[in-house]
Formats: structure tokens, sequence, C-alpha cells
């Protein structure tokens, strides 16, 4: 039987639109009553997050920044703070590339270069709470993340020099067509719906994911219920349970039904 639900956001859970369906809220609403965990799973901000599920935020578990940052509503479970010497390492190489515009990602803020004010409206569409600084020096809190992202789509070929320059303790990967994320390389989804499943004594066979792209990859691995969006990447799709419809279609809506009727 499946206690624990956790879904990525963009590309799953929401349209192409950044919309949820119609019928979401009122699903979710039915897994609480029937004491289910739901889990978001994202590499968004924490902050963002949990202002888009109110008023249920406080009985949701996020696992944001890629699994740098694990709470329950507001209250932290965990956190993995990057090594200060890394930050700068990545710093320094991002600057090499300034079409692309890198957010470090802190718990209370996210922090954008200066020169990058002409993408805020991008920017409002990804982080709640975010400031824009003249040197990463000014910055007073631990880093969880780095995120970067390329309006021109040449992701690829971004994760390809960046990966080149990188230590080998540290790892980037694609989230999507237009973002890229930097952080070490135990740190993923995978390792956070983990967590949580021993935090709640959990086994895999009692938990369902659902996810679209390589970030989602590890939370696959670590569940036997995980299903794919029909706009997926294919290496997702080779490895999932099941191919459900589309994020246009309110796949995880449907399915989540499904799996309330006791259909997997």
């Amino acid at each position: 039987m499946i206690h624990l639900l956790a879904t990525d956001m963009d590309g799953t859970l929401l349209n192409s639109q950044k919309e949820f369906d119609n019928e979401f809220f009122e699903v979710l609403q039915k897994v609480l009553e029937k004491e289910m965990y739901f889990v978001i799973a994202s590499g968004n901000q924490f902050y963002h997050l949990y202002n888009q599920f109110l008023p249920y935020s406080d009985e949701l578990y996020f696992i944001s920044e890629n699994g740098s940052f694990i709470t329950k509503g507001k209250k932290e479970l965990y956190s993995f703070i990057m090594d200060k010497q890394d930050v700068q390492t990545i710093y320094n190489i991002l600057k090499q590339y300034p079409k692309i515009m890198p957010v470090i990602g802190g718990k209370e803020k996210s922090y954008i270069p200066q020169q990058y004010l002409s993408f805020k409206e991008e920017i409002e569409r990804h982080y709640d709470e975010y400031v824009f600084i003249n040197d990463i020096h000014e910055i007073k809190e631990g880093i969880l993340k780095f995120s970067m992202h390329d309006p021109q789509h040449h992701v690829e070929k971004y994760v390809e020099l960046i990966k080149k320059e990188l230590p080998a303790h540290l790892k980037i990967m694609t989230s999507g067509n237009e973002w890229m994320d930097i952080q070490h390389e135990t740190i993923n989804k995978g390792f956070g719906i983990h967590f949580l499943m021993n935090t709640l004594h959990l086994t895999k066979e009692e938990c369902a994911v659902f996810g679209d792209q390589m970030n989602d990859y590890e939370l696959f691995q670590n569940v036997h219920y995980s299903y794919a969006m029909k706009n997926a990447i294919q290496p997702l799709k080779e490895i999932a349970f099941q191919v459900i419809d589309s994020n246009d279609e309110a796949g995880v809506t449907r399915k989540i039904k499904e799996i309330l009727k006791g259909e997997l």
C-alpha cells in the first residue's frame, strides 16, 4: 500500500503555463485526509515552493534545492551546506560564461549578480526570496546549491563545458531546457527521498514518485513505484515503473486518483 507520494514540480505537477490543474488541491486534501505523506521534490527554492502550496504547506514535506534542504512545513529536518572554497570555485568558473545567469541558493534567500537585472521576470517565476549582489562576499549565509539559467536553450553545451572545470566531488546536471544545477555529488532528490523513507520508516514499495527530468533520476532509483510523464526525457522513461499522461494532461493528479483507489 502506498503511504508516501512525491512529485517534481515544473514539467510534472505543473502544466506548461506553470499552473496546477483544476482538480489537484481537491485530490491533495483527500491524500492528507487518508494520512498519507505528500512530498514536493524540486530543484526550486524552498520559500517559492512553500508559498505555492498554501494553506496546506505546513502539512507537507519539501525536498527543495534538489535534496539540499529538507523540511516538514517550515521545520528543518536536514540541510547540506556547501564548502566555502567550493562556492568560490564555482562562482569563478561561472564568471567565464556571462550569457548564463547564476543563482546562488541559500536557505533564506537566493543571490543573483547585479548584471542580470534584466532577467527579473524569469527570476520571479522561480524565486520568492532573492536579492541582487555586486560580489559573492556579500552573502552571509551558507550556500545549498548553484543554479544557472540559459535563455538560449544551450544547456547541454554548457553542462559539458563546465563539467570539465569542476572538482570531481561536484556535479552539474540539466533541470529542463533552460536551467542547470551544480551541487555536491552525494546530494540529489534520491538522497532526499531516502532520508524521508528512513525518517518515516517506509519501504520502497510504500512510496510513489513522479518526475520528468534528469534531476529526478535518483528519485526514481530509490522507490518501486516511479511514474515518468509522457513529456519526460527518455532515460527517465526507461527506468520508470510506468509512463503516464503528460503534465499538460494532469497526469500526476489522474494517477494519484487511481492510487487512492488502489490502482498502481
